[in-house]
């Protein structure tokens, strides 16, 4: 697969993404939702946010590191998309639980850079 193939996959998922989560906000009111309302509203929003955060960090990773192989820059730009998505979703979930306070935020951001830490010494 070129990078062109894979920047055109990325940006109709987002666009179908966001489409769906946008269906999702007109369709299911959050006060007579069941857990499938829910459900449906956070991966939506996931598939939606890990696929713009990657294409923006792809963008940004081409523009600052123009001397390196695009397709380690797509790797690396798709993992970090998905932890900011990943990162965004759960605090929202925790939040949504009545859940979230500023310890609880804190550790959560910390084991996801923690796991994005992993991944670059794995390297």
């Amino acid at each position: 697969m070129t990078i062109k193939t894979y920047l055109w996959g990325m940006i109709f998922s987002t666009v179908v993404s966001f489409a769906a989560w946008f269906l999702v906000l007109q369709n299911i009111s959050p006060d007579s939702a069941h857990l499938g309302g829910f459900l449906l509203f956070y991966f939506t929003l996931f598939f939606a946010l890990t696929s713009l955060f990657s294409l923006l960090g792809f963008y940004l990773r081409r523009r600052i590191f123009e001397d390196k192989i695009e397709f380690q820059q797509v790797e690396i730009a798709f993992r970090q998309g998905m932890f900011l998505a990943v990162t965004f979703v759960g605090l929202l979930i925790l939040q949504g639980e009545r859940r979230l306070d500023i310890y609880s935020a804190f550790f959560f951001v910390l084991f996801v850079v923690v796991m994005e830490f992993y991944f670059l010494v794995k390297r």
